[in-house]
């Protein structure tokens, strides 16, 4: 098992139980106990979880859905299985010479890995991982001028908005880091949040990619209502009963099979 499937793992514990224990982690992955601290150490400096004797528990940073803003890094890491299989179903509804508007996001990353092979098709993004993983494909690639948010490595700003002013593109995958049936769509940033209410403004359609574990995450700000939501793309576990309400609101769901 690979390092970043392992912290994965030791994540989705973490998060799951509030604390792990190195003998368990040792026994459960066949691993060394220096292994597991190697892992340990490198999951503290990002504020998932804090060490403790014989263990380790979840930080205020992760109990507290409301503040997170963990690195890209880690969050690309988390749940991958699902969001690989929500990308996989959401470059079915690309189109040949179709103009796409791919949204900053570890979900959008994934798409973004399997479009490589395609021609006659224009992608503009605020993602610079998602443009450093089109660079030098057929795809006709823009990217969006501003600033660099560290955490996320995403562009934001006054340019960026300009950057949209004037496009109207045909389908925009949408990222979010939290989702309320109540409340609407969410980001934990302000200025990415003004990003994608322009992004959805410019959009003709607007695809929302996003595992149903966002649905425990509240965030600070809400950029969207559901139905400014054409599709959503999700994994399979999210409720029949989330599934009624958001069909009650207009949106059509996919689930997806991991």
């Amino acid at each position: 098992m690979l390092t970043v499937e392992r912290q994965s793992i030791i994540i989705d514990m973490i998060q799951k139980k509030g604390m792990v224990r190195v003998s368990d982690l040792t026994r459960i992955f066949a691993v060394s106990g220096m292994t597991i601290r190697r892992d340990l150490d490198s999951l503290e400096k990002v504020g998932i979880l804090k060490k403790v004797y014989g263990g380790a528990i979840a930080s205020k940073q992760s109990i507290n859905e409301n503040s997170k803003d963990i690195p890209i890094s880690i969050r690309s890491i988390e749940r991958i299985q699902e969001k690989r299989s929500i990308a996989q179903v959401a470059v079915s509804f690309i189109t040949k010479d179709d103009a796409v508007l791919l949204d900053a996001g570890t979900t959008t990353l994934e798409i973004a890995k399997l479009l490589k092979d395609r021609s006659n098709l224009v992608l503009i993004t605020n993602s610079i991982p998602a443009a450093y993983e089109l660079a030098g494909s057929d795809v006709t690639l823009l990217i969006m001028g501003g600033q660099i948010r560290g955490s996320s490595h995403s562009i934001v700003g006054a340019k960026t908005n300009a950057f949209l002013s004037d496009l109207v593109v045909g389908t925009l995958f949408l990222a979010a880091s939290g989702l309320s049936l109540e409340q609407g769509i969410m980001n934990s940033n302000l200025d990415e949040s003004e990003v994608k209410r322009h992004m959805i403004k410019h959009s003709e359609r607007v695809i929302l990619v996003a595992d149903s574990s966002k649905f425990q995450s509240q965030s600070y700000h809400v950029f969207a209502q559901w139905s400014e939501i054409d599709l959503f793309i999700t994994d399979h576990e999210l409720s029949d009963e989330h599934n009624t309400v958001l069909n009650q609101l207009g949106v059509q769901v996919i689930r997806v099979p991991v």
